[in-house]
């Protein structure tokens, strides 16, 4: 756990500073040698154990992740390695934080075409390895944690009803790790420059994030047949909690079915909302007869939204 009075001496702000300015209090991180992948393996692992499934059931697993352990082979096929799952298919989706959205959507297409029975849609960041520490516009955001769902073909009793994803690439400068891939590889200049590290224009991706969160979530919702009235709950990417409070006034929907949970983990990227999903459910917030928005937005820009019912 590293709480928010770390980053006093290494990014020059305090407490009352970080909460003010994103709601987060503490932030998990991984332990040492420990990756993306083996984080990944231990959700799924809960996963299945509280679906009564095990690794044979599974013919599908995709990952989303932007910090894999590396660059190949997928952390989904290490994941499916570490679970002992056999003959699955297996792949990582990189679309910034709304990657498991992207990665919902994508596994849900995938069951209804008949390509497989029982599918592990699994989130999951060690964005600490990726964070400048002493910037205090990303440094106190980030935190890791992992998060997984199995998603079945045919009725039960939770479905999913409603789906939208969108992306503009004009926005892919406002949220972006320059350094480390094909174009500039990872060497000492790019060790020196630190430009491997998450980089961000904060105000840029505000506006937009609560504007586009909004605009995906009535989209959904109207595809589900809800377009009126306001869902049960509400599960958005847990960005910051200044964003999570104006897409709230944004929607006009009431702050108290917002499930938010910032203020623990931070912002776990693409692992945000299975692991906030899994927390509503342990803490009876899940409806037993309604409606769920799971809703995100992240780099690229990337955005998504699906209802389930």
């Amino acid at each position: 756990m590293l709480p928010n009075s770390a980053f006093a001496a290494t990014a020059g702000v305090d407490d009352a500073w970080i909460l003010q300015r994103t709601g987060i209090r503490e932030r998990r991180t991984a332990a040492p040698g420990q990756g993306t992948a083996a984080m990944g393996a231990e959700a799924a692992r809960r996963a299945l154990a509280s679906a009564g499934k095990g690794p044979a059931d599974i013919q599908l697993i995709i990952v989303a992740t932007s910090t894999p352990d590396h660059l190949t082979p997928p952390s989904a096929c290490e994941i499916q390695a570490a679970l002992g799952v056999v003959d699955a298919a297996c792949f990582d989706v990189e679309a910034g934080f709304a990657g498991w959205i992207y990665a919902l959507i994508t596994a849900d297409a995938l069951l209804r075409a008949g390509m497989a029975e029982h599918a592990l849609v699994i989130g999951a960041e060690k964005l600490s390895s990726v964070t400048d520490r002493s910037d205090p516009a990303t440094g106190p955001l980030f935190g890791d944690g992992a998060g997984a769902v199995v998603l079945s073909a045919g009725a039960g009793p939770l479905g999913i009803v409603g789906r939208s994803w969108w992306a503009d690439g004009t926005l892919a400068e406002a949220l972006v790790r320059r350094g480390g891939g094909s174009r500039q590889p990872f060497d000492e200049a790019v060790l020196q420059e630190r430009s491997h590290l998450i980089r961000m224009e904060g105000s840029r991706i505000f506006r937009q994030a609560v504007r586009t969160m909004a605009r995906q979530a009535a989209t959904a919702l109207q595809r589900a047949g809800q377009e009126a009235g306001t869902p049960d709950l509400v599960v958005a990417h847990q960005a910051n909690r200044r964003i999570l409070d104006a897409f709230a006034r944004e929607t006009a929907w009431p702050p108290e079915k917002m499930f938010i949970n910032i203020d623990r983990y931070g912002n776990t990227g693409a692992a945000t909302i299975p692991i906030a999903l899994d927390e509503a459910r342990e803490q009876g917030r899940m409806p037993e007869a309604g409606v769920v928005l799971l809703v995100s937005f992240g780099a690229g820009a990337t955005a998504g939204a699906v209802v389930l019912r």
